[in-house]
């Protein structure tokens, strides 16, 4: 302690010295002097505050490295000021007052509310708000505490534990054995424009007997680019919930000469799509990297209307335009139920940001045997149609906005 005070005084003895100077006219090689003496004076003092036995008066703290996780009482704080004291009789000159309390926080749970003044913090008398704060942070996620209130001129005790709010990203659980481990975040949810490959099992190849007859170029059987939309949302648990649909179409026109010699425009429409509810469990493998196991439950379909026409209607001729098919459509379609199982990996770029890259197989059923007709408003069955399946491989890469 002597060494303190001696040290303490140089200190002072220095310190007159340079503000002495300043009464004189400025030197510069009087001012570095004085800075050299006071250099020398900061180094003995830490020489001699690294000698101070662990037996003296001066105590000294090691702090350990923590987990970099800071705890929590879930409270907004205030100094407490001479009104505040007088107008909620408050005796004492020490002490932090309490002006919000968080939700579910630990001292919402323990029973402190807003109004309370702190008196003391796990046995130490709290002299102010960041006095309160620093006893906060010099304690350990998890760890349980005493704390000393004043409400309504009644001294109350309550003990809560200390928690880390939840990061973006990840979050601070603590073991049973006290030990912090951080758990990943799975994201909330988002959506996004769904560029998907579809590689058909075998229905292409009907689809293509029929187009051949009418004289259209066949369809890729080894796939077809669609697009769609989609998006999910948190539910819990690293569960997500949301929906998604894609479709693809094609349009054509030719020329044609029919059986009976008339020149036609023959005109070709074919499409797909498929949609429904979608339900995955998602896993973090990183903050930036994620993978989930889902599937998709909806409805999905082709159709197909071919046309033609010479561009020529008479009133008088529509009974000979019809048996003469020089102006006639039909439109065949065919229904189902299907159910998509998949696999998705998803890369974080930015908060709002990410990669998405997803695949899976879609499997159909359909209620009836073949396709159907619809002609004004009515549904007809196609004799000696093909039990046309949808069933096949998907692959989408593509961005995702959200997380």
């Amino acid at each position: 302690m002597k060494k303190i005070i001696l040290i303490t005084v140089s200190l002072l003895v220095m310190s007159a010295f340079v503000f002495g100077q300043e009464k004189q006219k400025f030197d510069e090689k009087k001012f570095e002097k004085a800075m050299e003496k006071v250099d020398r004076a900061m180094e003995k003092l830490e020489t001699d505050l690294e000698k101070i036995p662990e037996s003296s008066d001066v105590k000294v703290i090691k702090i350990e490295k923590g987990s970099g996780n800071t705890p929590k009482m879930g409270v907004y704080l205030s100094d407490l000021d001479f009104q505040d004291a007088y107008e909620m009789h408050y005796p004492y000159c020490y002490g932090a007052l309490i002006t919000g309390v968080n939700d579910d926080g630990p001292a919402k749970k323990a029973g402190l509310i807003e109004g309370d003044i702190v008196m003391k913090f796990d046995g130490v008398k709290v002299k102010y708000e960041d006095h309160l704060v620093k006893l906060i942070h010099s304690k350990s996620i998890g760890d349980v505490v005493k704390v000393v209130a004043f409400r309504d001129e009644n001294i109350i005790e309550a003990e809560l534990e200390l928690f880390s709010p939840k990061r973006e990203s990840e979050e601070a659980i603590v073991t049973k054995d006290g030990k912090v481990k951080t758990k990943l975040s799975v994201g909330g949810g988002g959506g996004s424009w769904i560029p998907v490959w579809y590689a058909p099992k075998d229905e292409f190849e009907d689809i293509n007997t029929l187009l051949d007859s009418v004289g259209f170029n066949l369809l890729d059987e080894k796939g077809i680019f669609t697009n769609g939309f989609g998006g999910k949302g948190n539910v819990g648990k690293g569960w997500f919930l949301g929906g998604m649909g894609t479709w693809y179409s094609i349009d054509k026109k030719r020329g044609y000469t029919t059986t009976n010699n008339m020149n036609v425009t023959r005109r070709m429409n074919y499409s797909f799509g498929y949609g429904g509810v979608t339900l995955d469990k998602r896993l973090a493998i990183s903050k930036k990297l994620i993978t989930s196991l889902g599937f998709m439950l909806g409805w999905g379909g082709h159709e197909l209307e071919v046309s033609q026409t010479d561009g020529s209607y008479n009133w008088n001729e529509i009974k000979d335009n019809l048996e003469a098919s020089d102006n006639n459509t039909i439109k065949i379609s065919r229904d189902y139920i299907m159910f998509q199982p998949k696999v998705m990996m998803m890369y974080r770029i930015l908060d709002w940001l990410g990669i998405r890259a997803e695949a899976g197989y879609l499997l159909s059923h359909s209620f009836t045997s073949g396709w159907n007709a619809n002609s004004c408003g009515d549904t007809f069955e196609v004799n000696n149609s093909p039990d046309t399946s949808f069933d096949g491989y998907t692959i989408s890469i593509g961005p995702w906005f959200g997380f």
